[in-house]
């Protein structure tokens, strides 16, 4: 049983607290992990940021979803459900446990219906930048931040086609201090993208894939647009910064090289969440209780790069 760590503190007196949930396919299945150990050891959470698989269970704790909930979801879902969520291009579908989650969690909410203040980070296909997206229909931008490019269509949103919010950034920590956090928590799941190392070997590489890249149509998200934006991607990923590097406070559950776009290893990720969290307590009782700005990183540096 984890201990309380914020119970006894006064919310005037204590920072505003704003949890970061990071980007990582399966891996994300590790946040259920991160929010039960959070709320059963009563941890004070003001707002919540998530990107990608980030997005969808920030989504659930922002709308106030029971903890039973979210660790049936990670632990009960199969290899075939994760398999048909994406093979349905992401689309909602109640027989699902993972979509029935978001229609549960969003169903016909305005971002201003949640329990807490919430947001989304997605990327914007024409400039490549992060789009945060906290104001509108909550599904529709949930939708925009797990589409991932030539797997599902490119959402138009706010005059924007976007797509998955964690292919620059996993872990958008800044965005937390955007909405209004003293503090943040952010859950890190694994570095950024970087471009194959076949390709940053060879110094003409990033110049070649710029210039196929090059968008001369007006965007219309199809198949084309999909794939010079995926050139874009690549171009401005040959030297990826460590991610979170200069936030608050820092979770890294180990996963042992489990890939992000497996379909296996929900339970293995969720127990990863909780191990990580646990040990993670200590450090976030400190920051609670400091009032001066303090980096820490939980459990450890972040692990080594595959």
């Amino acid at each position: 049983m984890p201990e309380t760590v914020g119970a006894v503190l006064d919310p005037l007196d204590r920072p505003r607290i704003g949890l970061v949930l990071g980007a990582g396919g399966i891996r994300g299945c590790a946040h259920a992990g991160v929010i039960a150990v959070l709320r059963e050891a009563e941890t004070p959470i003001d707002l919540v940021v998530g990107a990608s698989v980030g997005a969808m269970f920030g989504l659930a704790m922002a709308a106030g979803l029971p903890t039973e909930y979210l660790i049936r979801v990670a632990r009960e879902a199969t290899p075939l459900d994760l398999f048909r969520f994406y093979a349905g291009r992401l689309r909602f579908d109640r027989r699902n446990p993972i979509s029935r989650m978001l229609l549960d969690a969003g169903g016909d909410k305005q971002f201003g219906d949640l329990t807490l203040p919430f947001a989304v980070v997605a990327t914007d296909m024409a400039t490549g930048e992060p789009v945060v997206i906290d104001r509108g229909p909550v599904l529709p931008a949930v939708q925009a931040s797990i589409a991932l490019p030539l797997v599902a269509r490119p959402v138009p949103l706010h005059g924007r086609f976007c797509v998955d919010g964690g292919l620059l950034d996993t872990a958008p920590h800044q965005v937390a201090h955007q909405m209004g956090a003293d503090r943040s928590i952010t859950v890190c799941l694994g570095f950024n993208y970087a471009a194959p190392r076949v390709l940053r070997r060879r110094p003409w590489a990033q110049t070649a894939l710029e210039r196929i890249g090059r968008q001369r149509r007006p965007l219309r998200g199809r198949l084309g647009d999909q794939l010079r934006f995926s050139c874009r991607l690549c171009a401005a990923a040959f030297q990826p910064p460590i991610p979170a590097q200069d936030a608050d406070l820092v979770i890294w559950p180990e996963f042992n090289g489990l890939n992000p776009n497996s379909i296996f290893g929900a339970r293995f990720c969720y127990q990863q969440g909780l191990a990580a969290t646990r040990e993670a307590l200590p450090a976030i009782e400190l920051m609670l209780r400091e009032p001066a700005p303090a980096l820490l990183s939980c459990p450890g540096t972040p692990p080594e790069e595959a």
